[in-house]
């Protein structure tokens, strides 16, 4: 019986798994945790009859094919954020071959845009359907907001040029210091925490910019949009290091429209096609800190291109939003159940 299996597996597995997890290498413990996890996962989703089961990436797909398919018959949905395949942190080629197995056994595949979904045609001769991961919409205008000017003592005649989102590679934040000297004026603040946050602050120090680069920590995202409406101008240089990034619709870029922010942006084509399309900022080549700051002069030198920027930012947040995109998903959902 199923459940009996299920149950007794884990019940004398777990406890060898843990005494090993204190003995073996960090990466072996890493795999056991992940392990463990996995199986905490299914054990959950196998806690009660579901007619769906819903796997947001690749990560919780094999989660979600078990339950519904080995122990259950339920319909299964595999909505991919993110491309697992070519993605910075995911070179191993299991990635690909999990996916591939898995693919083509649910029943519905979503992908976030266009590109992505003609990717995976590419790969596995489906072509899912498409629903854009927009943030739900939000009227920052009319609550308070962080001064951060007052919080980290910037002159008031200095523009804030803002960052906001994870301190990755793959970015464009290095750029962004480089480009600094570059700008005709302007502070840059970069809000939020990872890897490389350390090699950023080190090369600001190096270079005798910590006047013209400011560091914030990762802000909760309820609070965020308190300190994007602060900013003159935001950024979203991505560079082109993975498909992933490639491919980006970016929820930073949706942020900054929220909050009215003109942005400099990345060439890449779902980006551009927002911000070039909505006229809401100007996008540059994102690996050349020389473009980076021409396109942070242009809007800081052209006042009718950043007026109407702004405006069209404000105008753009009643199109791309979740309540444009969710009657999109509960129609899938209905197919897929009926």
């Amino acid at each position: 019986m199923p459940w009996q299996v299920f149950f007794f597996i884990p019940l004398w597995t777990c406890s060898a798994m843990i005494a090993c997890a204190l003995v073996l290498p960090r990466k072996s413990r890493g795999f056991i945790n992940k392990s463990l996890i996995f199986l905490q996962m299914v054990r959950q989703g196998l806690k009660k009859k579901y007619d769906l089961y819903h796997s947001n990436d690749l990560n919780t797909l094999p989660q979600g094919y078990l339950c519904s398919r080995i122990w259950r018959k339920s319909k299964l949905v595999y909505d991919s954020h993110e491309v697992q395949t070519s993605r910075t942190g995911y070179n191993s080629p299991v990635y690909g071959m999990a996916e591939r197995f898995l693919v083509k056994r649910v029943d519905v595949m979503i992908a976030e845009n266009h590109t992505r979904a003609k990717y995976t045609e590419q790969l596995y001769g489906i072509y899912p359907n498409v629903v854009h991961n927009y943030p739900e919409i939000s009227r920052p205008e009319e609550s308070s907001q962080v001064n951060l000017h007052e919080l980290l003592e910037i002159p008031l005649h200095e523009p804030i040029l803002l960052y906001q989102g994870g301190i990755q590679i793959g970015r464009g934040l290095d750029k962004i210091i480089e480009a600094v000297p570059l700008f005709d004026r302007g502070v840059v603040v970069m809000i939020g925490d990872g890897k490389i946050k350390p090699e950023l602050v080190a090369m600001v120090r190096e270079r005798g910019l910590e006047q013209k680069v400011r560091f914030l920590p990762k802000v909760p995202v309820e609070d965020l949009l308190h300190y994007t409406r602060n900013a003159y101008l935001g950024f979203q240089v991505l560079n082109n290091i993975c498909f992933n990034h490639y491919s980006a619709s970016s929820n930073k870029l949706f942020e900054y429209m929220m909050s009215g922010v003109p942005v400099v942006a990345c060439s890449f084509p779902e980006i551009q096609r927002v911000v070039e399309g909505e006229q809401i900022g100007v996008c540059v080549d994102s690996h050349s800190p020389e473009s980076i700051a021409g396109g942070v002069n242009r809007l800081l030198g052209d006042v009718q291109l950043y007026k109407s920027g702004k405006e069209n930012s404000l105008k753009s947040r009643q199109k791309f939003n979740w309540k444009s995109e969710k009657e999109s998903f509960i129609k899938i959902y209905k197919e897929v159940i009926i």
